[in-house]
């Protein structure tokens, strides 16, 4: 068994200690560092991290810890920074999505992957899953034939969580965009199915549900019509192991005039194989979960899975004699397991000099569909995706 890949974890929120938890627990990485800008975040680190060296900032932990590579933990506006520092000091990189915010960012970074070498992996770990794991098996088997289109519906209804309307989220300076802070895990997906690159996207949207006149800084806890509101929330979250309890999100008015990111997003898509896709982003709908339909030359498979009721299938629809076939691979829609599978691919991808499943181009590709919807959204045309091997 190859040594374990020596890591250190930058930004220690919720989703950074629980990073660090898997990089502990692991058997193909050993935890040798920590960092945050917060001291408070470093005293909870070291009283559940002992023997973990930290560090005041990601670029000292890169520049001076004794690690192999990087995991990036930070908001979502930080990521690119990260990975940049962490990639010029000669470490590898695994980074949360989306990799980064802007073709200018994502550029910077596939050029130092270029010119150092290194491995660059983002945690789009859906692909570990064994619902989609199965359904690229599928179409790897040729059953519904040459992928030539496909239709992603992306639901996000969360009836009183609705954590998209009432933290960084709901801001633009916070996102860009929901589909880039959201949508990207759905849209890697798709990618990997289409196994083609998207160079064009053409989207419309707009604020439609959520959002208003409420004051920014209202707060649910001190609404007077709290009792009374379908989207009443006070959300503290924390995590089993490490047991840590941490403010997760916040419960800022979900009418608040602060909102200005899309709820609702439609994007049609152009690839490189010269399929076609459409992709859709609800987050008032009234269920939580993503559809696919996948059209082949030969079938038409569609997949559901559902977050509310934990359903998840696959149908295939035969295109000549329209016979049907319905599985159910897995009653788990969500994580499942893959976020340690993502970290132990990321560090057998570097022991074994290729690239991970979930590497820099999953990362680009589905971060630049977020970011050229943005820019579609606000001007009205369509938007050329800049190709990863060229910028």
């Amino acid at each position: 068994m190859a040594e374990p890949l020596r890591v250190g974890v930058v930004g220690l929120g919720i989703r950074g200690f629980w990073i660090a938890e898997m990089a502990r627990a692991g058997e193909a990485t050993e935890l040798v560092a920590m960092a945050d800008l917060d001291p408070e975040k470093l005293d909870l680190a070291r009283e559940h991290f002992e023997g973990v060296a930290m560090y005041h900032s990601g670029r000292a932990m890169a520049e001076q810890a004794d690690i192999e590579a990087v995991f990036v933990g930070t908001g979502d506006r930080y990521h690119a920074a990260n990975a940049c520092e962490a990639l010029c000091a000669g470490r590898h990189v695994l980074v949360e999505k989306p990799l980064a915010q802007s073709f200018e960012q994502l550029g910077e970074i596939a050029r130092l992957k270029r010119d150092t070498g290194l491995t660059v992996g983002t945690f789009l770990e859906l692909r570990q899953s064994e619902l989609w794991k199965r359904v690229k098996a599928v179409i790897e088997a040729g059953e519904i034939g040459e992928v030539l289109a496909a239709r992603l519906v992306d639901h996000v209804g969360r009836d009183h969580s609705q954590f998209f309307g009432r933290a960084a989220t709901r801001s633009r300076e916070g996102v860009v965009s929901l589909v880039l802070q959201k949508g990207v895990h759905a849209l890697d997906l798709l990618n990997w199915f289409i196994d083609s690159s998207p160079r064009r996207v053409h989207a419309v949207g707009g604020l439609r549900f959520f959002g208003g006149d409420r004051p920014a800084d209202l707060h649910c806890r001190d609404c007077p019509e709290r009792e009374h509101c379908p989207h009443a929330l006070s959300h503290t979250g924390g995590l089993a192991r490490p047991a840590i309890e941490i403010e997760h999100g916040d419960d800022f008015c979900v009418f608040s005039e602060a909102c200005d990111v899309e709820d609702v997003t439609f994007a049609n898509l152009e690839y490189a194989s010269g399929a076609v896709a459409s992709y859709a982003e609800v987050h008032f709908a009234p269920w939580y979960g993503i559809h696919f339909t996948i059209y082949g030359s030969a079938a038409q498979m569609d997949v559901e899975a559902n977050h509310d009721t934990g359903q998840a299938w696959i149908e295939i629809t035969e295109r000549h004699t329209r016979n049907q076939r319905r599985e159910r691979p897995t009653r788990d829609t969500g994580h499942g397991g893959a976020d340690p599978a993502l970290i132990v691919d990321f560090a057998n991808a570097i022991r074994e000099g290729r690239e991970p499943v979930s590497g820099l181009r999953a990362g680009y590709e589905s971060a630049a569909i977020g970011i050229a919807c943005r820019e579609s959204i606000d001007t009205g045309a369509a938007i050329d995706i800049p190709d990863v091997d060229q910028v």
